[in-house]
């Protein structure tokens, strides 16, 4: 029998990855976590909105987004320790066919804080050990544990893997089937003003208050892993801005910069054990959903790894839907 390095290896330091350590060894587990931050990760990138598309949702999936959307508020206070700054913004104003509705349920979180929040409890926890290489391949031949091998020559083995790495999942080699998770850019921008109360809803664009500034994004573009800024997707974005919100037309562009979001085909996550390798667990391909299923996901992936079934079931999101 091979010496296990960890109970469990979580590939991707994200904020899912990161979270479901946390909550790994929240419950008792050995966890390490391979990943060291890419430039374009979705979670930094995005604008940390809470909005289910509840319209856009199967009557299989809208359990698993209702329950993270009702785990947030206790995500986030357990988690101020960390960083009392951080707060859960409820409401989102939604302005289409020019009616406007508040999204009471919906909301925002600042996704660098939380990020930095999550990373900071998983260095503080005494369970967790990171390695700040990339996972390169896996090896599932083993009856006993799951081996990863990273590209600054580390060989670690567990009982499980999550594999969490985002974007990036699909390129780990040694994969028992093809993983159906490729990159959708986001270009988004900063204007430097903030009239808004509320996150903002419109029907080509939204706008976050976030500080002095107001975040304005996205847009959604198939191009592999390109990170290149435009000035056509800043004007576009800004240009659309002011149409939603009129005291933003005088405000200049802060910054600008990109996120690749892991997409999959029906853009829903793929999440649970692998059907063949069931010591393989997936979370990822979250799409534009990775900081609202954040607290779901994490639940999810370490019941599983303890051997149980999560409460609210995974079958809207088994890989086994692509085969």
């Amino acid at each position: 029998m091979v010496s296990r390095t960890a109970d469990v290896i979580v590939i991707g330091d994200g904020l899912i990855g990161l979270s479901t350590a946390r909550e790994l060894a929240e419950r008792g587990a050995a966890v390490v976590v391979v990943g060291n931050r890419r430039p374009g990760a979705a979670t930094e990138a995005s604008a940390g909105l809470l909005i289910p598309s509840w319209e856009k949702l199967s009557p299989a999936a809208t359990p698993f987004f209702a329950d993270s959307l009702d785990r947030y508020p206790a995500f986030v206070e357990s988690l101020r320790q960390f960083d009392e700054r951080l707060v859960l913004r409820s409401g989102v104003v939604e302005r289409t066919g020019g009616r406007y509705a508040l999204r009471e349920r919906d909301g925002a979180v600042d996704n660098v804080r939380l990020l930095a929040a999550v990373d900071a409890a998983c260095a503080a926890s005494g369970q967790i050990r990171r390695t700040h290489e990339l996972a390169t391949s896996i090896d599932v031949s083993s009856a006993d544990v799951v081996r990863v091998n990273c590209d600054g020559g580390a060989t670690l083995d567990a009982r499980h893997v999550v594999l969490a790495a985002g974007a990036w999942s699909a390129r780990i080699g040694g994969l028992p089937r093809a993983l159906p998770v490729r990159p959708l850019k986001g270009q988004m921008i900063a204007l430097a003003a903030s009239p808004l109360r509320q996150a903002v809803m419109g029907e080509d664009v939204y706008l976050v208050p976030r500080d002095s500034e107001t975040l304005v994004g996205a847009t959604v573009e198939d191009v592999g892993f390109d990170l290149t800024v435009s000035d056509d997707a800043t004007r576009s974005l800004r240009a659309a801005a002011a149409r939603l919100e009129p005291s933003l037309s005088g405000a200049g562009v802060s910054r600008a910069w990109t996120g690749l979001r892991p997409a999959t085909p029906d853009l829903l996550p793929i999440l649970g054990r692998d059907p063949d390798t069931p010591r393989l667990l997936y979370a990822c391909g979250h799409s534009k959903n990775g900081v609202l299923l954040a607290p779901a996901t994490a639940a999810a992936l370490a019941t599983l790894c303890e051997g149980a079934n999560p409460a609210v079931s995974l079958e809207a999101f088994s890989i086994a839907r692509f085969a």
